[in-house]
Protein backbone atom coordinates (compact mmCIF):
# COMPACT_ATOMS: atom_id res chain seq x y z
CA UNK A 1 0.00 0.00 0.00
CA UNK A 2 0.93 3.89 -1.08
CA UNK A 3 2.64 5.39 2.06
CA UNK A 4 2.99 9.64 2.14
CA UNK A 5 6.36 10.45 3.51
CA UNK A 6 7.81 14.49 3.30
CA UNK A 7 11.92 14.96 3.07
CA UNK A 8 13.61 18.58 4.16
CA UNK A 9 17.21 19.49 2.85
CA UNK A 10 18.83 22.75 1.78
CA UNK A 11 18.59 21.60 -1.83
CA UNK A 12 16.14 20.20 -3.93
CA UNK A 13 18.82 17.69 -5.27
CA UNK A 14 19.76 16.86 -1.84
CA UNK A 15 15.84 15.95 -0.96
CA UNK A 16 15.95 14.25 -3.96
CA UNK A 17 19.17 12.06 -2.97
CA UNK A 18 17.78 11.32 0.40
CA UNK A 19 14.68 10.47 -0.96
CA UNK A 20 16.32 8.24 -3.11
CA UNK A 21 18.55 6.62 -0.54
CA UNK A 22 15.50 6.17 1.77
CA UNK A 23 12.59 4.88 -0.72
CA UNK A 24 14.35 3.85 -4.07
CA UNK A 25 12.63 3.96 -7.47
CA UNK A 26 9.28 3.59 -5.22
CA UNK A 27 9.16 6.78 -4.62
CA UNK A 28 6.82 9.26 -6.55
CA UNK A 29 6.89 12.98 -5.52
CA UNK A 30 3.47 14.43 -4.89
CA UNK A 31 4.46 18.72 -4.81
CA UNK A 32 7.44 20.33 -3.24
CA UNK A 33 7.85 23.83 -1.42
CA UNK A 34 10.43 26.01 0.29
CA UNK A 35 9.83 26.46 4.38
CA UNK A 36 11.80 28.20 6.83
CA UNK A 37 15.06 26.38 7.60
CA UNK A 38 14.46 24.45 11.44
CA UNK A 39 17.08 25.38 13.75
CA UNK A 40 19.57 29.02 14.08
CA UNK A 41 19.02 28.99 10.62
CA UNK A 42 16.06 29.64 10.27
CA UNK A 43 16.23 32.19 12.51
CA UNK A 44 17.97 34.16 10.46
CA UNK A 45 15.95 34.04 7.36
CA UNK A 46 17.57 30.89 5.69
CA UNK A 47 15.05 28.57 3.40
CA UNK A 48 15.04 24.57 2.68
CA UNK A 49 13.22 23.01 0.12
CA UNK A 50 10.37 20.18 1.21
CA UNK A 51 9.41 17.17 -0.91
CA UNK A 52 6.32 15.56 -0.44
CA UNK A 53 5.14 11.97 -2.10
CA UNK A 54 4.28 8.39 -1.73
CA UNK A 55 6.21 5.18 -1.79
CA UNK A 56 4.83 1.62 -2.51
CA UNK A 57 5.33 -0.51 0.26
CA UNK A 58 4.16 -3.81 2.46
CA UNK A 59 2.46 -3.28 5.74
CA UNK A 60 5.54 -4.53 7.76
CA UNK A 61 7.67 -1.70 5.42
CA UNK A 62 4.74 0.80 6.90
CA UNK A 63 5.24 0.52 10.27
CA UNK A 64 9.16 0.01 10.20
CA UNK A 65 8.85 3.15 8.51
CA UNK A 66 6.59 5.01 10.46
CA UNK A 67 8.67 3.86 13.49
CA UNK A 68 11.96 5.22 11.72
CA UNK A 69 10.27 8.64 11.42
CA UNK A 70 9.07 9.14 14.52
CA UNK A 71 12.73 8.19 16.44
CA UNK A 72 13.83 10.74 14.21
CA UNK A 73 11.12 13.58 14.80
CA UNK A 74 11.59 12.46 18.57
CA UNK A 75 15.64 12.27 19.05
CA UNK A 76 15.43 16.02 17.23
CA UNK A 77 12.86 17.23 19.87
CA UNK A 78 15.26 15.34 22.19
CA UNK A 79 18.82 17.07 20.97
CA UNK A 80 16.88 20.53 20.72
CA UNK A 81 15.49 20.48 24.54
CA UNK A 82 19.02 18.96 25.36
CA UNK A 83 20.67 21.90 24.06
CA UNK A 84 18.53 25.00 26.24
CA UNK A 85 17.97 22.87 29.67
CA UNK A 86 21.44 23.08 32.47
CA UNK A 87 23.27 20.08 33.44
CA UNK A 88 22.88 18.73 36.84
CA UNK A 89 26.28 19.81 37.94
CA UNK A 90 24.82 23.59 37.07
CA UNK A 91 24.54 26.06 39.65
CA UNK A 92 21.47 27.59 40.88
CA UNK A 93 20.57 31.54 39.37
CA UNK A 94 20.77 33.80 42.01
CA UNK A 95 17.38 35.84 42.89
CA UNK A 96 17.03 38.64 40.41
CA UNK A 97 15.40 41.97 41.12
CA UNK A 98 11.70 41.81 39.08
CA UNK A 99 13.12 43.25 35.84
CA UNK A 100 15.88 40.99 35.17
CA UNK A 101 13.37 38.03 36.40
CA UNK A 102 11.14 39.62 33.56
CA UNK A 103 13.99 39.41 30.82
CA UNK A 104 15.66 35.70 31.95
CA UNK A 105 11.83 34.85 31.02
CA UNK A 106 11.84 36.20 28.06
CA UNK A 107 15.23 34.94 26.54
CA UNK A 108 13.93 31.47 27.81
CA UNK A 109 10.89 31.61 25.63
CA UNK A 110 13.02 31.27 22.45
CA UNK A 111 14.60 27.67 22.90
CA UNK A 112 10.77 26.70 24.65
CA UNK A 113 9.00 28.05 21.50
CA UNK A 114 11.40 26.02 19.29
CA UNK A 115 10.62 23.25 20.97
CA UNK A 116 6.62 23.81 20.35
CA UNK A 117 7.56 24.17 16.70
CA UNK A 118 8.97 20.81 16.65
CA UNK A 119 6.37 19.06 18.43
CA UNK A 120 3.43 21.12 16.26
CA UNK A 121 5.52 20.18 13.35
CA UNK A 122 5.85 16.47 14.55
CA UNK A 123 1.86 16.19 14.60
CA UNK A 124 1.92 17.58 11.39
CA UNK A 125 3.80 14.65 10.13
CA UNK A 126 1.98 11.76 11.65
CA UNK A 127 -1.41 13.36 10.56
CA UNK A 128 -0.28 13.36 7.09
CA UNK A 129 1.06 9.66 7.46
CA UNK A 130 -2.22 8.85 9.07
CA UNK A 131 -4.27 10.34 5.95
CA UNK A 132 -5.24 8.08 3.24
CA UNK A 133 -2.73 7.90 0.43
CA UNK A 134 -3.66 9.64 -2.74
CA UNK A 135 -4.78 7.75 -6.00
CA UNK A 136 -2.31 6.48 -8.41
CA UNK A 137 -2.47 7.90 -11.86
CA UNK A 138 -0.60 5.33 -14.47
CA UNK A 139 -0.47 7.83 -16.61
CA UNK A 140 1.06 10.46 -15.18
CA UNK A 141 3.95 7.58 -14.56
CA UNK A 142 4.07 6.58 -18.09
CA UNK A 143 4.49 10.75 -18.70
CA UNK A 144 6.97 10.71 -15.91
CA UNK A 145 9.19 7.92 -18.17
CA UNK A 146 8.36 9.42 -21.07
CA UNK A 147 9.97 12.56 -20.02
CA UNK A 148 13.00 11.37 -18.45
CA UNK A 149 13.91 9.30 -21.52
CA UNK A 150 13.65 12.90 -23.32
CA UNK A 151 16.56 14.22 -21.03
CA UNK A 152 14.33 16.44 -19.01
CA UNK A 153 15.32 17.70 -15.89
CA UNK A 154 14.33 16.05 -12.71
CA UNK A 155 13.24 19.57 -10.92
CA UNK A 156 11.64 20.19 -14.32
CA UNK A 157 9.55 17.07 -14.57
CA UNK A 158 8.10 17.21 -11.09
CA UNK A 159 7.03 21.06 -11.69
CA UNK A 160 5.23 19.64 -14.50
CA UNK A 161 3.55 16.72 -12.78
CA UNK A 162 2.61 19.19 -9.80
CA UNK A 163 1.35 21.59 -11.74
CA UNK A 164 -0.74 18.81 -13.86
CA UNK A 165 -2.15 16.95 -10.67
CA UNK A 166 -2.92 20.53 -9.29
CA UNK A 167 -4.85 21.68 -12.87
CA UNK A 168 -6.67 18.55 -14.72
CA UNK A 169 -9.61 16.51 -12.46
CA UNK A 170 -9.12 12.98 -11.16
CA UNK A 171 -11.22 11.98 -14.26
CA UNK A 172 -8.84 14.02 -16.60
CA UNK A 173 -5.79 12.34 -15.14
CA UNK A 174 -6.66 8.87 -16.04
CA UNK A 175 -7.43 10.33 -19.78
CA UNK A 176 -3.61 9.97 -21.75
CA UNK A 177 -5.01 12.17 -24.66
CA UNK A 178 -5.85 15.01 -22.04
CA UNK A 179 -3.00 14.53 -19.78
CA UNK A 180 0.11 14.51 -22.87
CA UNK A 181 -1.83 17.99 -24.24
CA UNK A 182 -1.97 19.81 -21.24
CA UNK A 183 1.59 18.41 -20.75
CA UNK A 184 2.45 19.82 -24.18
CA UNK A 185 0.70 23.02 -23.33
CA UNK A 186 2.79 23.60 -20.19
CA UNK A 187 5.72 22.96 -21.97
CA UNK A 188 5.46 25.45 -24.72
CA UNK A 189 4.13 28.05 -22.83
CA UNK A 190 7.20 28.17 -20.85
CA UNK A 191 9.82 28.22 -24.13
CA UNK A 192 10.04 31.48 -25.26
CA UNK A 193 11.34 32.59 -28.54
CA UNK A 194 12.40 36.00 -29.73
CA UNK A 195 11.36 37.21 -33.16
CA UNK A 196 14.28 38.46 -35.44
CA UNK A 197 14.84 42.16 -35.25
CA UNK A 198 13.48 44.23 -37.84
CA UNK A 199 16.67 45.00 -40.15
CA UNK A 200 17.29 47.85 -42.41
CA UNK A 201 17.53 50.59 -39.82
CA UNK A 202 19.64 52.26 -42.48
CA UNK A 203 16.60 53.58 -44.28
CA UNK A 204 15.20 54.97 -40.67
CA UNK A 205 18.82 56.58 -39.65
CA UNK A 206 19.05 54.74 -36.53
CA UNK A 207 22.32 52.88 -38.29
CA UNK A 208 23.18 49.67 -38.95
CA UNK A 209 22.18 46.58 -36.89
CA UNK A 210 25.05 44.57 -34.86
CA UNK A 211 24.62 41.25 -34.31
CA UNK A 212 27.12 39.27 -32.08
CA UNK A 213 27.61 35.66 -32.10
CA UNK A 214 29.43 33.93 -28.92
CA UNK A 215 29.87 30.69 -27.43
CA UNK A 216 32.83 28.00 -27.20
CA UNK A 217 34.92 26.31 -29.16
CA UNK A 218 33.13 23.65 -31.71
CA UNK A 219 29.46 24.91 -31.56
CA UNK A 220 29.21 26.12 -35.30
CA UNK A 221 29.39 30.22 -35.41
CA UNK A 222 31.38 30.37 -38.31
CA UNK A 223 28.62 28.38 -39.92
CA UNK A 224 25.61 29.76 -38.34
CA UNK A 225 26.89 33.70 -39.42
CA UNK A 226 27.28 32.32 -42.87
CA UNK A 227 23.45 31.19 -42.95
CA UNK A 228 22.60 34.36 -41.05
CA UNK A 229 24.07 36.20 -43.92
CA UNK A 230 22.37 34.44 -46.60
CA UNK A 231 19.12 34.56 -45.41
CA UNK A 232 19.75 38.71 -44.98
CA UNK A 233 21.54 39.31 -47.77
CA UNK A 234 20.54 37.00 -50.12
CA UNK A 235 16.67 36.52 -49.66
CA UNK A 236 15.78 39.95 -47.74
CA UNK A 237 18.41 42.03 -49.92
CA UNK A 238 19.88 43.54 -46.95
CA UNK A 239 23.30 45.03 -46.83
CA UNK A 240 25.10 42.97 -44.86
CA UNK A 241 28.88 42.80 -43.84
CA UNK A 242 30.69 40.21 -41.70
CA UNK A 243 33.81 40.76 -39.18
CA UNK A 244 35.28 37.78 -37.67
CA UNK A 245 37.68 38.30 -34.85
CA UNK A 246 38.14 34.65 -35.43
CA UNK A 247 41.81 35.50 -37.17
CA UNK A 248 43.50 32.82 -34.97
CA UNK A 249 41.93 29.63 -35.39
CA UNK A 250 43.43 28.10 -38.25
CA UNK A 251 41.43 28.17 -41.58
CA UNK A 252 38.56 30.44 -39.98
CA UNK A 253 38.91 33.42 -42.05
CA UNK A 254 39.28 31.41 -45.15
CA UNK A 255 36.35 29.54 -44.41
CA UNK A 256 34.21 33.13 -43.84
CA UNK A 257 36.12 34.62 -46.72
CA UNK A 258 35.11 32.09 -48.68
CA UNK A 259 31.22 32.51 -47.65
CA UNK A 260 31.30 35.88 -48.42
CA UNK A 261 32.67 35.79 -51.95
CA UNK A 262 29.72 33.18 -52.92
CA UNK A 263 27.63 35.55 -51.77
CA UNK A 264 28.99 39.10 -52.31
CA UNK A 265 28.76 40.21 -49.27
CA UNK A 266 32.17 42.00 -47.77
CA UNK A 267 34.05 39.98 -45.14
CA UNK A 268 37.01 41.79 -42.56
CA UNK A 269 39.06 40.96 -40.18
CA UNK A 270 39.35 42.31 -36.59
CA UNK A 271 42.20 42.32 -34.74
CA UNK A 272 41.80 44.92 -32.05
CA UNK A 273 39.27 47.35 -30.47
CA UNK A 274 40.69 49.99 -32.49
CA UNK A 275 40.53 48.14 -35.37
CA UNK A 276 36.85 47.26 -35.15
CA UNK A 277 35.87 50.91 -33.83
CA UNK A 278 37.01 52.16 -37.54
CA UNK A 279 35.62 49.30 -39.34
CA UNK A 280 32.06 50.03 -37.56
CA UNK A 281 32.39 53.18 -38.90
CA UNK A 282 33.36 52.62 -42.34
CA UNK A 283 30.11 50.36 -42.63
CA UNK A 284 27.84 52.92 -41.08
CA UNK A 285 25.78 52.36 -44.52
CA UNK A 286 24.76 48.65 -44.09
CA UNK A 287 22.02 47.55 -42.76
CA UNK A 288 23.45 44.51 -40.95
CA UNK A 289 26.69 43.68 -39.62
CA UNK A 290 27.63 40.21 -38.12
CA UNK A 291 30.41 39.14 -35.90
CA UNK A 292 31.72 36.21 -35.47
CA UNK A 293 33.98 35.71 -32.44
CA UNK A 294 36.76 33.62 -31.14
CA UNK A 295 35.32 30.38 -29.74
CA UNK A 296 36.45 30.15 -26.06
CA UNK A 297 36.50 26.92 -23.52
CA UNK A 298 34.24 27.61 -20.50
CA UNK A 299 37.59 27.24 -18.27
CA UNK A 300 39.29 30.35 -20.47
CA UNK A 301 37.89 32.87 -17.88
CA UNK A 302 40.32 35.27 -19.17
CA UNK A 303 40.28 35.24 -22.70
CA UNK A 304 37.02 35.70 -22.18
CA UNK A 305 37.27 39.00 -20.25
CA UNK A 306 39.47 40.06 -22.62
CA UNK A 307 36.95 39.33 -26.17
CA UNK A 308 34.25 40.63 -23.88
CA UNK A 309 36.36 44.15 -23.56
CA UNK A 310 36.78 44.15 -27.34
CA UNK A 311 33.06 44.09 -28.27
CA UNK A 312 32.30 46.90 -25.48
CA UNK A 313 33.39 48.96 -28.88
CA UNK A 314 30.26 48.05 -30.08
CA UNK A 315 28.42 50.01 -27.52
CA UNK A 316 25.23 48.71 -25.50
CA UNK A 317 23.08 48.66 -28.28
CA UNK A 318 24.92 45.18 -30.04
CA UNK A 319 22.75 42.48 -30.27
CA UNK A 320 24.34 39.62 -28.50
CA UNK A 321 23.35 35.27 -29.10
CA UNK A 322 24.77 33.00 -27.39
CA UNK A 323 25.40 29.61 -29.27
CA UNK A 324 24.67 26.55 -27.68
CA UNK A 325 24.94 23.05 -29.06
CA UNK A 326 22.11 20.39 -28.98
CA UNK A 327 24.68 17.92 -28.08
CA UNK A 328 25.73 19.80 -24.74
CA UNK A 329 24.67 17.43 -21.26
CA UNK A 330 22.88 19.53 -19.10
CA UNK A 331 25.45 20.60 -16.37
CA UNK A 332 27.46 22.03 -19.30
CA UNK A 333 24.54 24.15 -20.67
CA UNK A 334 24.04 25.91 -17.17
CA UNK A 335 27.81 26.51 -16.65
CA UNK A 336 28.41 27.97 -20.47
CA UNK A 337 25.18 30.43 -19.94
CA UNK A 338 26.73 31.24 -16.80
CA UNK A 339 30.24 32.46 -17.75
CA UNK A 340 29.03 33.98 -20.90
CA UNK A 341 26.92 35.96 -19.28
CA UNK A 342 29.14 38.84 -19.32
CA UNK A 343 28.05 39.35 -23.04
CA UNK A 344 24.75 40.25 -21.68
CA UNK A 345 23.18 38.01 -24.55
CA UNK A 346 19.92 38.15 -25.15
CA UNK A 347 18.99 35.18 -26.61
CA UNK A 348 20.14 31.94 -27.36
CA UNK A 349 20.98 30.01 -30.60
CA UNK A 350 20.26 26.11 -31.16
CA UNK A 351 22.94 24.48 -33.02
CA UNK A 352 23.73 20.85 -34.00
CA UNK A 353 19.63 19.72 -33.53
CA UNK A 354 20.48 16.93 -36.01
CA UNK A 355 23.22 15.47 -33.92
CA UNK A 356 21.07 14.18 -30.85
CA UNK A 357 17.45 12.67 -30.39
CA UNK A 358 16.92 14.42 -27.01
CA UNK A 359 16.74 17.99 -26.55
CA UNK A 360 14.23 17.88 -23.15
CA UNK A 361 17.74 18.93 -21.30
CA UNK A 362 17.52 22.41 -23.28
CA UNK A 363 14.15 23.08 -23.05
CA UNK A 364 14.27 22.14 -18.90
CA UNK A 365 17.58 24.89 -18.73
CA UNK A 366 16.37 27.69 -20.67
CA UNK A 367 12.34 27.95 -19.30
CA UNK A 368 13.85 27.49 -15.58
CA UNK A 369 16.01 30.14 -16.83
CA UNK A 370 13.35 31.86 -18.54
CA UNK A 371 15.76 32.87 -21.95
CA UNK A 372 15.00 33.22 -24.97
CA UNK A 373 15.59 31.13 -28.30
CA UNK A 374 16.21 33.30 -31.48
CA UNK A 375 17.07 30.60 -34.26
CA UNK A 376 17.58 26.61 -34.99
CA UNK A 377 19.97 25.31 -36.94
CA UNK A 378 20.32 21.21 -37.98
CA UNK A 379 23.16 20.81 -40.00
CA UNK A 380 25.66 22.32 -42.18
CA UNK A 381 24.20 23.57 -45.52
CA UNK A 382 24.48 27.22 -46.21
CA UNK A 383 22.06 28.93 -46.80
CA UNK A 384 19.71 26.04 -45.15
CA UNK A 385 19.53 24.48 -42.71
CA UNK A 386 18.65 27.42 -40.26
CA UNK A 387 14.94 28.08 -39.22
CA UNK A 388 13.43 30.94 -36.48
CA UNK A 389 12.93 29.23 -33.46
CA UNK A 390 9.47 28.15 -32.42
CA UNK A 391 7.49 25.96 -29.42
CA UNK A 392 6.48 23.96 -31.94
CA UNK A 393 9.63 22.84 -33.71
CA UNK A 394 11.28 22.54 -30.38
CA UNK A 395 8.48 19.91 -29.41
CA UNK A 396 8.40 17.69 -32.31
CA UNK A 397 11.65 16.69 -31.54
CA UNK A 398 10.80 15.34 -28.01
CA UNK A 399 9.73 11.52 -29.06
CA UNK A 400 6.48 9.68 -26.89
CA UNK A 401 4.00 12.69 -26.60
CA UNK A 402 0.88 12.67 -28.30
CA UNK A 403 -0.95 16.12 -29.27
CA UNK A 404 -2.77 18.29 -31.66
CA UNK A 405 0.49 19.11 -33.82
CA UNK A 406 -2.15 21.40 -36.19
CA UNK A 407 -3.71 23.42 -33.35
CA UNK A 408 0.22 23.78 -31.84
CA UNK A 409 1.55 24.91 -35.04
CA UNK A 410 -1.43 27.50 -35.81
CA UNK A 411 -0.69 28.59 -32.05
CA UNK A 412 2.94 29.10 -32.48
CA UNK A 413 3.83 29.70 -36.23
CA UNK A 414 7.39 29.18 -37.77
CA UNK A 415 8.62 31.47 -40.52
CA UNK A 416 10.36 30.27 -43.42
CA UNK A 417 13.83 31.29 -43.59
CA UNK A 418 14.83 29.53 -46.99
CA UNK A 419 17.19 31.98 -48.81
CA UNK A 420 19.20 31.18 -52.21
CA UNK A 421 22.64 31.34 -54.16
CA UNK A 422 22.83 34.31 -56.59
Amino acid sequence: MPELFSERAPTYEEAIKRIREKYGDRARIMFNRKVPARGLRGLRGHEEVELAGTVAVGDAEVRKLRETQDRQNRAAILASVGKTLPGPDAAPEKAKPSGASRSAEHYGEQPINRVLEEIHSLKEHLAVAAAPPPPRFPVLDELETILKENDFSESYIQNLLSHLQNNLSAADLDNRVKVHQSAVDRIADGITCRAPVSYGKRQQGAGPHVLVLVGPTGVGKTTTIAKLAAVNGLSKKHDVRIFTIDGFRIGALAQVETYGEIMDIPVRNIESPEDLAAQLTLASDADLILIDTIGKSPRDKDRIEQMRRLLEVCGENADVHLALSATTKTGDVIKIMELFDIFGYGAVILTKLDETMQVGNLISVLSEKNCPVSYLTDGQSVPVDIELASPGRLLSRVSGLEYNEDGLSEQYPSADLTAAWR
